[in-house]
C-alpha cells in the first residue's frame, strides 16, 4: 500500500474555498507566494500541495504567472519558455489520464514531481525589483481634452499598422501612445506600462456601464470565443509586431512565450491578475535583456525535492477524510478553529523534508 496515496471521499465540489486541509484558499495562495519569495522551498511545495490535493489547478498557475511576472521577470528570462514547457507536460498529463474526475490525478507522482520541480526553480530564481500596478485616475483620466500632458507621441504613425477596421476608435489613441513607447525610438517603460492600466479601466468602465468594448477578432489569438475579441489583444498585436521588427530569436522566443503563458485558461479577469506578464513583455522591448542568466545554478537541490516530495504528501494524507475516520476539524469549538489554523500554518511554514 502507498502511504502517500490521497483517498478522499470529498469531491471537488467540497473543496470550494478551502484547501486540502481545509486552510482558506486565498490565505494558501498567499502563504505559497511569501515562501517562494522568501527562498523556503519545503513549505512552498507543501502550500502548493494543499492546493493541487483540491483540485486548484489554476490556481497554482496564478501564483506561478503572478510571481515571475512581479518578482523575477528579468532576473531570470528563460523562466518563461521553462514554464511554458512545463505547462504542455501539465496538459498532456490532464488529457491523457483518463481520469473520473481531476482530482484523481493529485496521486500522479509525474504531476507531483512536476509541480515540485517548478516551485523549486522559481524559489530559487533570481530576482529583479518587484513591479507594482500604475494607479489610474477614473476621472479626469478618461478625458482626453485633459490629457495633453500625457500624450507623447510626435504622429499617429505607431498604431497604423495594428489598428484593424473594427477595433473601437476610442482607443486609438491610447494604442498609439502605447505603441510609441515601445517603439526603438522611445523606450520608455514606466509610461507604456501607464497605457496599459488605461485600457484594463478603460474596459471595465465601459462593461460597468453596460456598453462592453470589443476589438476586431485577431487570428493569432487562441482562447475562448467569447473572450477572443477583449481589447487587451490589441495590446498584445502591437507587442508581437514591435518584438518582430527586433530580429533577436531569443526575446522573440521569451515574447511568444508571455504571449502563450497569458493566454492559459484566459477569462477577461485575467488582465488584472496577470498584468504583471504585461509589464514583463514590454521591459522585453524597452530594456536590456540579459541572455547569459542560466535557468537555476541548483541542480542538486531540485533533485532532491523532487526526489523527497512524496513527504509532503504523505504530511497532507493525515488530513484525509475517509469513510469511518473522524474527520479533521469536525469536533473543534468554533472558537478555536482560527487559532488552531494559524498554529498549524506556522508549523508547516517551518517544515524541512530535505534533510530527512
Amino acid at each position: 500500500m502507498d502511504i502517500t496515496e490521497i483517498n478522499d471521499i470529498r469531491m471537488p465540489g467540497e473543496f470550494k474555498g478551502v484547501s486540502f486541509s481545509k486552510f482558506k484558499k486565498t490565505d494558501v495562495k498567499k502563504q505559497l507566494s511569501e515562501n517562494m519569495l522568501k527562498g523556503k522551498i519545503e513549505p512552498a511545495c507543501y502550500w502548493c500541495a494543499e492546493l493541487l490535493c483540491a483540485g486548484h489547478f489554476i490556481d497554482v498557475w496564478e501564483c506561478i504567472l503572478h510571481y515571475i511576472g512581479k518578482h523575477i521577470h528579468l532576473g531570470n528570462p528563460k523562466i518563461v519558455i521553462y514554464l511554458q514547457m512545463r505547462y504542455d507536460i501539465f496538459k498532456s498529463i490532464m488529457e491523457n489520464g483518463h481520469y473520473i474526475n481531476e482530482l484523481q490525478v493529485r496521486n500522479n507522482l509525474q504531476f507531483r514531481k512536476l509541480f515540485a520541480e517548478m516551485i523549486t526553480i522559481i524559489t530559487l530564481s533570481n530576482k529583479k525589483n518587484s513591479f507594482e500596478p500604475i494607479k489610474i485616475n477614473r476621472e479626469e483620466e478618461f478625458d482626453m481634452t485633459q490629457m495633453t500632458e500625457r500624450l507623447k507621441a510626435p504622429s499617429i504613425k505607431y498604431a497604423e499598422a495594428i489598428f484593424k477596421k473594427d477595433d473601437p476608435k476610442e482607443l486609438f489613441i491610447a494604442v498609439n501612445e502605447f505603441a510609441y513607447h515601445i517603439s526603438p525610438e522611445r523606450k520608455h517603460m514606466l509610461f507604456a506600462c501607464y497605457w496599459i492600466e488605461w485600457m484594463v479601466e478603460f474596459d471595465a468602465i465601459c462593461k460597468k456601464r453596460k456598453a462592453p468594448c470589443y476589438c476586431e477578432r485577431r487570428p493569432f489569438v487562441k482562447v475562448e470565443n467569447k473572450y477572443s475579441r477583449d481589447i487587451i489583444w490589441i495590446l498584445w498585436d502591437t507587442l508581437l509586431l514591435y518584438n518582430s521588427q527586433l530580429n533577436n530569436p531569443f526575446i522573440d522566443k521569451i515574447m511568444n512565450g508571455l504571449f502563450q503563458l497569458f493566454s492559459i485558461k484566459y477569462t477577461t479577469a485575467s488582465c488584472r491578475k496577470r498584468r504583471y506578464l504585461l509589464y514583463f513583455a514590454v521591459e522585453l522591448l524597452t530594456e536590456n535583456v540579459p541572455t547569459n542568466i542560466e535557468l537555476t545554478n541548483n541542480q542538486a537541490v531540485v533533485k532532491t525535492v523532487i526526489d523527497k516530495i512524496n513527504h509532503v504528501y504523505k504530511q497532507i494524507k493525515k488530513n484525509e477524510e475517509s469513510p469511518g475516520t473522524d474527520y479533521l476539524f469536525a469536533n473543534l469549538d468554533r472558537q478555536n478553529t482560527f487559532e488552531q489554523s494559524m498554529k498549524k500554518m506556522e508549523m508547516m511554514n517551518n517544515m524541512d523534508f530535505m534533510n530527512r
